[in-house]
C-alpha cells in the first residue's frame, strides 16, 4: 500500500474514521519510510501549534533581521551553502534521532534553548497526573489528545527495556515550553523515568533527537526498536 502524505497527516490530526485509521497504521507498521514521514509529521504538527499560539516577540523583528544579513552575506561572498544529504528510508535506532527538522535554523541564527533533563534509573520514579495516565493507557503513537489543563500531549513512541519493561515517550507542549518524557508501566500504574523540560527563545522549539540525555537512557535501558502499531495494541491491553 502506497501511503500519501495527506493520508499520513490525517492520521496524525485524528482525521481517520477508526477503520481506516487501522488499516493506515497496520500499513505503516510494514514501511519504515512512512514510519520516519509520520514522525515528522506528528512531531511538527506539535511544535506549529506552539508557535501559532505564542504572541509575537518583539525579538521577532531582530530573529528576521539576522536571517536576512546572513543571507545577504553568503551571497556578497559566492559561498554555496552545502545541500543536506537524503534523509535514509531506514528508521533510525532509537527513533528519536530523526527529530530535528528546525536544527539548521537553530544554528543559523544561534537561538537560546534553555533545557533540564533528568533521568531515574533507581529508587522511587516520578508520579504523573491521572490525565497523562490515561493517555498512556490508550493513547496510540502518533496521536494528539489535549489534556484538561490545555496542554497538547503527542504520543510518541512505544518500547521494550532489556528488562521487558513496557515504556512510552511522548510530549507535552504549551506555549514555548515542551516536555519530552518517558514513562514505564509498573504494576497497575505508570511512573515517569525520564523528563527534559525546555523553554524556546526566539521562536525556536527544539526537537527532540536533540536531547543527549534521552538518547542516553534509552541507549542505558537498552531499549530496542519502537514497537509496531499490534505489538503496541498487544502491550496496552495487557
Amino acid at each position: 500500500m502506497q501511503i500519501d502524505d495527506e493520508t499520513l497527516m490525517a492520521l496524525a490530526d485524528g482525521e481517520l474514521d477508526q477503520a481506516e485509521a487501522a488499516r493506515v497504521s497496520a500499513a505503516v507498521a510494514r514501511d519504515p519510510e512512512a514510519q520516519a514521514r509520520l514522525r515528522l509529521f506528528t512531531e511538527t504538527r506539535a511544535r506549529l501549534k506552539i508557535l501559532a499560539s505564542a504572541a509575537p516577540a518583539p525579538s521577532d523583528k531582530d530573529l528576521i533581521a539576522r536571517i536576512r544579513a546572513a543571507s545577504s552575506a553568503v551571497q556578497a561572498s559566492g559561498t554555496v551553502a552545502p545541500t543536506a544529504p537524503p534523509l535514509s528510508a531506514t528508521p533510525p535506532v532509537p527513533a528519536n534521532t530523526n527529530r530535528a527538522p528546525w536544527a539548521a535554523l537553530a544554528a543559523a541564527v544561534t537561538a537560546a534553548v534553555v533545557g533540564l533533563a533528568w533521568w531515574q534509573m533507581g529508587g522511587t520514579p516520578a508520579g504523573l497526573p491521572e490525565a497523562e495516565v490515561a493517555a498512556l493507557d490508550s493513547l496510540p503513537s502518533g496521536q494528539v489528545t489535549e489534556l484538561e489543563d490545555g496542554r497538547d500531549l503527542t504520543m510518541i513512541a512505544s518500547y521494550r527495556t532489556a528488562e521487558g519493561a513496557f515504556c512510552r515517550e511522548y510530549e507535552t507542549a504549551q506555549d514555548a515550553g515542551l516536555t519530552v518524557s518517558v514513562a514505564c508501566r509498573q504494576g497497575d500504574t505508570w511512573q515517569r523515568q525520564f523528563a527534559s523540560d525546555m523553554t524556546a527563545t526566539d521562536g525556536y522549539v527544539p526537537a527532540s533527537g536533540d536531547i543527549a540525555a534521552l538518547d542516553d537512557w534509552l541507549a542505558e535501558t537498552g531499549a530496542g526498536d519502537p514497537l509496531t502499531p499490534e505489538d503496541e495494541a498487544a502491550a496496552l491491553a495487557d
